[in-house]
């Protein structure tokens, strides 16, 4: 055999270099066939029928858990009556509801939660936080205190620019309102109408379930970080006291001063009185002779 022969042997050949026409030189055309009998070149990975025996329950299970946030049952019935028009808004809720019951009643360590507004998704129980802790340990560091209180600004007074921000805390906050817009808690709604255009931040869907709020209307009112009124007019009725003692202390230093200060010749102990004779000026005839 020369090396122009070609290669004469019954081995398969590479199996990343094997086509359909390998295949069936081969012998192996029919294992390459779905349950319709439908060829390989002739099938649509787009066609193709995963749901075989797959329930709807099933089908939403599997929504929910692929999902990268909760999802809402309309949102739900909007995906599953691409492939089935007949499926009911209220079938959906009555499955949801359904699983979020079976997931409570079999004790696992995750459950079917409803978060209200946001809508339904997959969490562990509060038991196995201590487990989360030491399995997410390498998480994102905690917001810091000047971190929160951007974010409480922008949450109260959105929508705002940097400089408003800025204004209230007093120092710069650039690099704080960086982290908040890569930890998606503020996002820019829009520009102000004012010299430059500057961006204004407002708070996000994220921070809405962070802080695990339905939405802005949840956030507690100003007045609650405020003390109570008694306790603010016993502030003001202290102050007041410890004022009028500062006062009375600084009145008695001021007279203590001057009396000290009475004690020591003053200008009008220097002039002379009525009954001594005045200081004669120097004259030539009253200034000391040098001694020759």
């Amino acid at each position: 055999m020369t090396p122009e022969d070609p290669k004469e042997s019954d081995e398969l050949e590479d199996p990343q270099e094997l086509n359909l026409e390998d295949l069936r030189a081969h012998g192996f055309e029919n294992q390459f066939m779905d349950l319709a009998g439908a060829p390989l070149e002739e099938q649509d990975p787009l066609d193709l029928d995963f749901r075989e025996a797959l329930p709807l329950d099933a089908q939403i299970e599997a929504l929910i858990f692929a999902a990268p946030k909760p999802l809402k049952a309309s949102e739900i019935h909007e995906i599953l009556i691409q492939e089935d028009p007949s499926i009911a808004p209220e079938v959906v809720d009555s499955i949801l509801k359904g699983l979020v019951k079976q997931y409570q009643e079999q004790g696992g360590g995750f459950r079917l939660e409803n978060l209200r507004k946001h809508g339904y998704q997959f969490q562990t129980v509060p038991a196995a936080a201590p487990l989360m802790a030491k399995l997410f340990a390498t998480r994102p560091r905690p917001l810091s205190k000047a971190a929160l209180e951007s974010l409480a600004i922008i949450a109260y007074r959105q929508p705002v620019t940097r400089a408003d921000v800025e204004f209230v805390r007093g120092v710069d906050s650039g690099s704080i309102i960086k982290n908040l817009l890569e930890r998606e808690l503020i996002a820019c709604v829009g520009r102000k109408e004012d010299a430059g255009r500057p961006m204004l931040f407002g708070t996000t869907v994220e921070f809405l379930r962070v802080f695990h709020l339905q939405s802005l209307d949840d956030l507690p009112p100003l007045s609650s970080f405020q003390p109570a009124q008694d306790i603010i007019e016993d502030a003001k009725r202290r102050l007041g006291g410890e004022l009028d003692e500062v006062e009375e202390e600084i009145s008695s230093l001021v007279e203590g001063e001057h009396g000290h200060d009475s004690s020591e010749p003053s200008a009008a102990s220097l002039t002379p009185s009525d009954g001594e004779p005045e200081a004669l000026p120097l004259t030539d005839k009253t200034q000391p002779t040098s001694d020759v």
